[in-house]
């Protein structure tokens, strides 16, 4: 299995390293990342023809021999350079992670550089797989969100030859663990927009000054076999979409594929 291990918040970060370290034992890993934290840039690209990849050292820890290449392009552009580039272009899967941050949603990568990422596979014929964690507990999760990615493309290989053409949307709840239930779940609805809001205005003869929130996740009541309820339930999600997001997979064998993803 040839791998491209992408994400948006830069080479540096080791979430990125804890897929490519784990994800090396189901085969080939490359790892592509942007210079710097693009996140929040969803699907959107560097229109540029041109481009100078510069290599990355993998960190201690993590196999010397892994490809590793940045550049300064947000995460899609990346994802797109990473899977014609890497292994002559004989890439069978993308993974992007692991985002320290929930990204569910119904079309997270118009927000979601991470699930932008996994959807640029997706747009390629590919399975493009987006992990995310919930923020503050992601940093002591990455070792055992690895682990679990790697389980969940196991059970994949194990239901598909080849692999499938869809979008895993994977978010992770604060508390995770070998005992924490997996659910196949629908995409919630994007409330970052829905529920935008000024807090502070203050003009002056130069401009205006502006405090303001995005909208939470949950501004609205979950509902039921959403993104959201298992998440608020403590449960991991994963949210399944063929090549057009509005084509959500529940049926047979995703149910007991997503229970491959295990800590």
């Amino acid at each position: 299995m040839n791998l491209v291990v992408a994400n948006d918040d830069g080479i540096e970060v080791p979430g990125i390293w804890a897929l490519a370290r784990e994800l090396s034992k189901l085969g080939q890993v490359a790892v592509y990342a942007p210079t710097r934290n693009f996140s929040g840039a969803g699907m959107s690209v560097a229109l540029k023809r041109e481009a100078r990849l510069f290599r990355a050292v993998p960190p201690p820890g993590v196999d010397p021999d892994i490809p590793a290449f940045t550049l300064e392009a947000p995460p899609a552009s990346m994802a797109a350079i990473g899977v014609v580039h890497a292994f002559d272009g004989q890439v069978d899967a993308l993974v992007a992670g692991i985002n320290p941050g929930w990204n569910p949603g119904e079309e997270p990568y118009k927000v979601s550089g991470t699930a932008g990422a996994a959807q640029v596979a997706v747009e390629r014929g590919l399975l493009g797989v987006a992990v995310s964690a919930e923020y503050f507990a992601a940093g002591g999760q990455y070792a055992d969100i690895a682990v679990a990615t790697r389980r969940l493309l196991e059970a994949i290989r194990g239901e598909f030859d080849p692999l499938p053409n869809v979008l895993m949307n994977v978010n992770v709840p604060e508390d995770f663990g070998r005992d924490t239930p997996v659910r196949l779940t629908t995409p919630s609805r994007n409330t970052m927009f829905g529920g935008f809001r000024i807090e502070e205005c203050e003009a002056d003869e130069r401009g205006v000054n502006l405090r303001f929130e995005l909208g939470s996740y949950f501004d609205r009541e979950p509902a039921p076999g959403d993104e959201l309820h298992a998440l608020a339930e403590g449960v991991v999600s994963i949210a399944v979409t063929g090549p057009r997001p509005s084509e959500v997979l529940m049926d047979d064998p995703w149910p007991a594929v997503v229970q491959g993803f295990r800590a």
